[in-house]
């Protein structure tokens, strides 16, 4: 009798076994199902007089697998349809792996029965997602601004805050001449009349200022700071170090550096008349210690800006560091020509009023007293008559004075002995010395007799 080789069963079955191309039971609960020519079983378990094929069968291609001679066989093993295969090969008798196209599935099914599909992908509302779009973008620019941020300001913070860049802007103030501005920046603590030296007017001249300031090194640690510079002087160059402090932050991100000493020297000037002097055209008292502070600077000192005294103008260079000089100015003033016109005009003043004096005595700095007459018995009056005023010198200092010569003339009215009225002329007086001291206070002269 012809198999139809298209029946099912007939494929796979056993020669043996007219079962091969038997139905399943209807209802039999449990029964599983051996694909393309396996056996019904129940719960998946062989019948155990049934005739097992010699060659185990492989899903996906039918192909029979002979196996090794006396291998065991397994007992009802199948591999149900849909079954998941591995990359790259499936599984063959004894759990050996057979060798399969990378990248393959099994044929039949992709899920084993009852799996679930993936859901399919929800549409985001086009409004969120541009809302999420500009949320991520502005989260983006901010990170990348405060990176821009922090460099900029680290930048900014070492050029124009940090301890060099201060110390430099310190000196380029001096050395544009602006006192008053660097009196800000660094505070002297000094009264008004111990800092008439830091002004504008005295470094007014650019010849008297320093100038090619640089900045040569800067040390930091902590909260300290310590900078050395250097700076050329009347063609010398000069170094020092100014040490800084940081006072905490300024506009919110910036260090607060602030120099803790000024830029100071010390001008010690011997004046040996009275204590003023001029100092570059200024007009300036040092005092009885003698010693005014001022910016590094070219300081010529001079006499007094007066017309009673002239000296020889003295060059202080005040300079800094290991080229400083620490010497003191010795302005010698000398009377002028019109410190001693003064006193003898006011020497002849004085001769003057005591010469219209009638009495016999008169202001005693005179010496124009007439106490005895021979041969008179009373003097009742004198009249005084100047034939050549004294001569005044003037000493080196401007500090006294003295006269030689002169000459006056003496007319007398008394009574001689026996009761008349007699007048005459007394000898001239050909001799005439006067001494004293001069005091200037400022455009005043006054003379004091001894």
């Amino acid at each position: 009798m012809a198999t139809d080789e298209n029946a099912p069963g007939a494929q796979g079955g056993n020669p043996a076994d007219n079962s091969g191309g038997a139905q399943p039971p209807q209802g039999d609960q449990g029964a599983s199902y051996a694909p393309q020519g396996g056996q019904y079983s129940p719960q998946g378990q062989p019948d155990a007089n049934a005739q097992q094929p010699q060659g185990q069968y492989s899903p996906q291609g039918g192909q029979y697998s002979q196996p090794e001679a006396g291998a065991q066989q397994p007992q009802g093993q199948y591999t149900p349809q849909g079954q998941y295969t591995p990359q790259g090969g499936q599984y063959g008798p004894q759990g050996q792996y057979a060798q399969q196209p990378q990248g393959q599935y099994p044929q039949q099914g992709a899920y084993p029965a009852g799996g679930y599909a993936a859901p399919a992908p929800t549409k985001m509302d086009p409004n969120k997602k541009k809302k999420i779009i500009l949320l991520s973008s502005i989260a983006g620019a901010v990170v990348v601004i405060l990176i821009i941020a922090t460099v900029v300001i680290n930048v900014i913070n070492g050029s124009q805050y940090g301890p060099q860049a201060v110390v430099e802007k310190y000196l380029t103030t001096i050395s544009a001449g602006k006192a008053s501005e660097a009196n800000k920046l660094v505070k002297p603590g000094l009264k008004k009349e111990q800092a008439v030296l830091l002004s504008d007017k005295v470094l007014k001249e650019k010849n008297t200022r320093i100038s090619d300031t640089k900045v040569s090194k800067t040390q930091k640690e902590g909260d300290s700071a310590r900078v050395a510079f250097s700076y050329k002087l009347d063609g010398t160059t000069y170094d020092g170090t100014l040490t800084l402090s940081n006072q905490g932050k300024q506009a919110v991100f910036f260090d607060d550096w602030k120099i803790d000493k000024p830029l100071l020297v010390d001008v010690a000037v011997y004046v040996s008349q009275g204590t003023e002097a001029t100092v570059n055209g200024v007009n300036v008292d040092f005092g009885e210690e003698g010693v005014l502070q001022a910016y590094p600077g070219v300081y010529t000192v001079s006499a007094p800006d007066s017309k009673w005294f002239a000296a020889d103008d003295q060059q202080f260079v005040a300079g800094t560091g290991s080229k400083a000089s620490y010497s003191a100015v010795e302005l010698n003033l000398k009377p002028t020509d019109a410190l001693t016109e003064e006193v003898q005009s006011q020497l002849d003043g004085m001769i003057d009023e005591c010469a219209k004096e009638t009495s016999k005595e008169v202001d005693e700095n005179c010496d124009m007293d007439v106490d005895y007459v021979s041969g008179l018995s009373e003097v009742t009056k004198v009249v005084r008559k100047v034939v050549e005023y004294p001569t005044v010198t003037v000493d080196d200092t401007g500090r006294s004075f003295e006269t030689e010569g002169g000459e006056i003339k003496y007319t007398v009215t008394g009574k001689d002995y026996s009761g008349k009225s007699v007048t005459g002329d007394l000898e001239a007086r050909s001799y005439w010395t006067f001494y004293g001291d001069i005091t200037v206070d400022g455009d005043k002269v006054v003379l004091e007799f001894w």
